[in-house]
């Protein structure tokens, strides 16, 4: 009984300590570039307080907020971004049990000194399902800002690169796949997609050199 109740402690421990950083499963088969881990985008990890609105850590008052509303008998949500200044622009989400995001991050992820957002909708999955999730970002583009979603595993920083060549932001997207591989065994694994944001939306960009990190067996 008392090794039961340590094993649940530590799975509380594990997923809390997951919960706060977003350093998901995934995170640990990302795809290296040349041989090194590729350089992340620097970001500021948001927090939420008790009206289910996500703030600036420091900088509350003088920073965007971003919040995630639903209206009754809607199948789906809303993601509200409030700018100091009064702007507010929104769009839809999944619904996904309810309103709750699991991670918001904040960062120039398009170069123009103005903040970019990603906000992690988490799935509904056990196990490995629950690396499940829906990427909702908010691109500045002038005075506006254009929203678009992508559909992957494990969300996190470590899905946000700086490309060294380029010097411009790069987006993982995470998938889990099967295939016969060349041992004539079924075996396990993690694909990486990249993508650039160009012209208002994400495009696929198959030109980064990477080396696989890692696979499941």
């Amino acid at each position: 009984m008392l090794r039961l109740l340590c094993i649940v402690f530590i799975a509380i421990l594990h997923t809390s300590v997951r919960a706060d950083t977003n350093e998901t499963l995934v995170a640990g088969y990302m795809p290296y570039l040349q041989g090194k881990p590729w350089p992340r985008v620097t970001v500021t990890a948001y927090i939420e307080n008790a009206s289910n609105t996500w703030v600036h850590p420091t900088a509350s008052k003088k920073s965007p907020t971003l919040q995630e509303t639903f209206e009754t008998n809607s199948d789906f949500t809303t993601i509200v971004l409030r700018l100091p200044d009064g702007r507010v622009f929104k769009t839809y989400n999944d619904f996904v049990l309810g309103p709750g995001l699991g991670a918001v991050y904040s960062g120039d992820f398009n170069g123009d000194d103005i903040p970019d957002f990603m906000a992690i909708k988490p799935g509904s999955g056990c196990g490995l399902a629950g690396e499940y999730c829906t990427g909702v970002f908010a691109f500045s583009d002038d005075r506006d800002y254009r929203f678009t979603r992508i559909k992957t595993m494990g969300l996190g920083p470590h899905s946000l690169l700086f490309d060294p060549q380029t010097k411009s932001f790069r987006l993982v997207q995470t998938s889990y796949r099967t295939a016969k591989s060349s041992d004539g065994q079924y075996h396990s694994f993690w694909v990486h997609r990249f993508f650039k944001w160009e012209d208002g939306s994400f495009r696929s960009d198959p030109t980064p050199k990477t080396t696989r990190e890692g696979s499941a067996s």
